[in-house]
């Protein structure tokens, strides 16, 4: 069982998101919850506060596109709460299922497993800040795709704003691993790829090591400077899966890891000794401080 928050003004913007699309990923973000741990999702519920004034066409349009996403998984909505607010308040609750085995913690890594990523990082960070530097009102009026990709204005920055409205979840590989037992550890990506890293091996009492050149760089982002290492390690709400397995776990996934799936990527290895995230590079290595988002920092 999972439950989320979405606060306007802390998670959002009502400026600059349509409801249809904060709806749709409202549930995409818990699921993705689910997924961390290799469930399958079987209920949800939804509960809204809502500003007198937005109990009409707002209340609709964000139901349809809930509704959407519980259709696409085929998960019913089961029942929920609405309430006056001052602000928009979402709260959702998922509910998963196991079919065999155990649920994948962030504390089953090893010395000597890899770590690996499903998905791109950073490429979330991105839309926003494209949002936050057009600084434009008409976004809460962008209800389609085809709408914002006339707005993205460019085939990149198209995939910046989907990874940020719609993010893509990895539930299906997620429950996979987990049905074959091919990860040790596991956690979703969203309050950065290095300060969830650090989760897994603070919970798991362990060191590691990531090359950074290994990490795929969002598209059309420069390739490793600075500024882009910062983008992949501390960038938020991409829901990527990252996980840890031993070699001949790795081995096995090499040999029937599903095609339809999004590719994995090998960035590092899990390492004996305290919870410590060693970045490596052409140019030496560094212990990584964690910035990543902290809702009471």
């Amino acid at each position: 069982m999972s439950a989320d928050l979405l606060i306007e003004e802390v998670h959002f913007r009502r400026d600059w998101i349509n409801p249809y699309f904060l709806g749709r990923k409202s549930l995409l973000v818990n699921l993705s919850d689910l997924a961390a741990m290799g469930a399958r999702p079987y209920a949800c519920l939804l509960s809204l506060g809502l500003p007198v004034s937005l109990l009409g066409e707002y209340f609709e349009k964000f139901i349809i596109g809930f509704l959407e996403e519980c259709d696409r998984f085929e998960i019913p909505l089961m029942g929920g709460d609405l309430s006056r607010s001052e602000k928009v308040v979402v709260s959702v609750s998922v509910v998963g299922y196991l079919a065999s085995k155990g649920p994948l913690y962030r504390s089953g890594a090893k010395g000597g497993d890899s770590i690996i990523l499903i998905g791109d990082v950073g490429v979330s960070e991105l839309g926003l800040r494209l949002i936050r530097q057009r600084s434009s009102k008409c976004m809460s009026e962008i209800a389609d795709l085809p709408s914002l990709e006339s707005w993205a204005d460019g085939p990149d920055s198209y995939r910046w704003l989907l990874a940020h409205f719609l993010p893509e979840i990895h539930l299906e590989a997620a429950m996979w691993l987990q049905e074959h037992e091919l990860a040790n550890s596991m956690i979703d990506v969203s309050d950065g790829l290095g300060c969830d890293l650090l989760h897994i091996l603070e919970e798991s009492k362990c060191s590691a090591e990531i090359r950074v050149e290994d990490i795929p760089v969002p598209p059309g982002a420069d390739r490793i400077t600075p500024a882009s290492r910062e983008l992949i390690l501390d960038g938020g709400e991409d829901y990527a899966l990252l996980f840890t397995c031993s070699q001949e776990q790795l081995e096995r996934l090499k040999q029937s890891y599903p095609p339809a799936f999004s590719p994995y990527r090998v960035i590092g290895r899990i390492v004996s000794g305290e919870a410590e995230l060693r970045l490596v590079s052409d140019s030496g290595s560094e212990v990584y401080h964690r910035k990543g988002f902290d809702h009471f920092s």
